[in-house]
């Protein structure tokens, strides 16, 4: 009894060959992709747009729209660390005092003449600080903070105790900080913007 020939030839270069062949890849078909978060918002809007725009436009405008995005996010939290914490972006030059060094001690200061000295010579930047310690003395005799020499302007935001003059206050102490450390121009302006808020202040206080 004669037996067909065994026509099964083992070709170990072919079978290599469709092994690295990505068609042949059947097991990669039953396994769900695997998409991280961002990815799979950036297919998710891409096939939104696909009908509006085709496939190539539509990868380029969800591209652009998610780098949008999150450069709008970043921008966000920026601003509001920028709003509650001014002084994290400032940076303080050193600059010589316009005034003696003893002169930080508010009790010893005539803010009376020294204000009027400033606003005469122009010196915006000088009448702002001298604004600023005279809010102070006024704060401290009111018991509102306790004012020590060695204190800075972010601790009397958090000290401050009228609850309803909190944000007055921040706002004030804020174009402070940003003429003082932040290298700020100071101007008329910002100087009377200051004064109505230190009248707000006080107005606060009588009531």
């Amino acid at each position: 009894m004669t037996h067909p020939a065994d026509t099964f030839v083992y070709d170990a270069d072919k079978i290599a060959a469709y092994q690295s062949d990505g068609h042949f890849d059947y097991n990669s078909q039953l396994n769900a992709p695997e998409y991280n978060l961002l990815e799979s918002l950036w297919r998710w809007l891409a096939q939104r747009l696909s009908a509006l725009f085709g496939n190539e436009t539509a990868e380029s405008v969800a591209t652009w729209l998610l780098i949008g995005f999150f450069v709008l996010v970043v921008g966000v939290v920026v601003f509001f660390i920028y709003k509650k914490r001014p002084e994290l972006f400032l940076r303080e030059k050193k600059k010589p005092l316009p005034y003696a060094i003893e002169e930080e001690n508010i009790y010893r200061i005539d803010f009376g003449k020294e204000l009027a000295a400033a606003l005469a010579a122009d010196d915006f930047r000088l009448a702002v600080r001298m604004l600023y310690l005279q809010t102070l003395r006024f704060a401290a005799d009111r018991q509102w903070i306790d004012w020590q020499i060695y204190k800075t302007p972010t601790e009397y935001t958090y000290e401050w105790k009228p609850a309803g003059l909190k944000t007055p206050f921040r706002d004030f102490t804020n174009r402070f900080l940003q003429v003082r450390y932040g290298n700020f121009r100071a101007t008329r302006e910002l100087f009377d913007s200051m004064c109505r808020l230190q009248d707000e202040l006080r107005k606060g206080g009588d009531e």
